[in-house]
């Protein structure tokens, strides 16, 4: 990343909070000190450490992120990122894109079939080549020249899909939007879970509604989460509490109800186990 973008996004950024660009869909974070682990759902993106480092924990697995590397989210993922350095002098700078599935289906369809895509890579951690940070600079550049962004934005970004599939793990990207391909399958499952987070999974049936076996459900889901079904509907239920607590202040035992919780007790014990705090102690 060219350091005169650098200083140009820290002129204009916030500090330690996220924000949405003027190109929608394009998100900024910039921390100017450390931070301990902070949890929550990224939602299905492509995520760049500008500047500096971070460490994202997904279950028990942890990986370090720098400007070397790209963060492919193909779901909804609940996720914990630790920032251990960061200063006023060297800010870390994120910067996230969400998905759009239905530019990537256009993009795809227009690549011709002589350039096959590479070979199905697992893992959230993808090599980042100055081909795709040279179209992601340019995209963040465009913020400059507000009045061009609706008619450029679109382009870059179909630039940047163009590149992903072509990349050497961008199989991982082509088989979010192929009908019947495991990660679509995965993916519909995750919207499902998100969608009834106040209700019991019933792994048979969520295996069922994807057209997959419950043994291939399993494997396939934690290939792409690094959570089993249960242990991502508990993470994601805590983290939606937590939400809700921070937005309401609401009773914790109606909050814990809200989203699935029959036993108070249980809820406080395993919020306190994720967030190393008690849900009372959010008020």
């Amino acid at each position: 990343m060219n350091q005169t973008t650098i200083d140009q996004l820290l002129a204009v950024l916030p500090r330690n909070k996220a924000i949405e660009s003027a190109v929608s869909g394009l998100f900024f974070y910039c921390a100017d000190k450390p931070s301990k682990a902070v949890s929550y759902i990224q939602e299905p993106s492509i995520c760049i450490v500008l500047q500096g480092e971070r460490e994202i924990y997904l279950g028990a697995d942890c990986q370090r992120f720098d400007n070397s590397n790209l963060m492919f989210c193909p779901v909804n993922i609940p996720l914990s990122m630790h920032i251990k350095h960061a200063s006023i002098k060297n800010p870390v700078i994120v910067l996230s894109m969400k998905l759009d599935l239905a530019m990537i289906r256009d993009v795809l369809a227009q690549i011709p079939t002589t350039q096959p895509v590479a070979g199905n890579h697992l893992g959230i951690k993808w090599h980042l080549d100055d081909t795709i940070m040279d179209a992601f600079e340019r995209l963040i550049r465009l913020l400059d020249y507000p009045n061009d962004i609706d008619f450029l934005s679109s382009l870059i970004q179909q630039e940047i899909y163009y590149r992903l599939l072509l990349a050497e793990q961008g199989n991982k990207l082509k088989q979010l939007v192929v009908i019947g391909s495991h990660t679509r399958r995965i993916a519909q499952a995750t919207d499902w879970i998100k969608a009834h987070l106040d209700e019991p999974i019933m792994v048979e049936s969520l295996a069922s509604r994807c057209g997959m076996s419950v043994s291939g459900f399993h494997q396939h889901f934690k290939e792409i989460t690094q959570l089993s079904p249960l242990q991502y509907q508990k993470n994601l239920r805590l983290m939606e509490a937590r939400r809700l607590i921070k937005m309401h202040g609401a009773q914790i035992s109606q909050i814990a109800m809200q989203v699935g919780y029959e036993s108070p007790s249980q809820f406080s014990r395993e919020y306190k186990r994720l967030f190393d705090v008690s849900p009372s102690s959010e008020l």
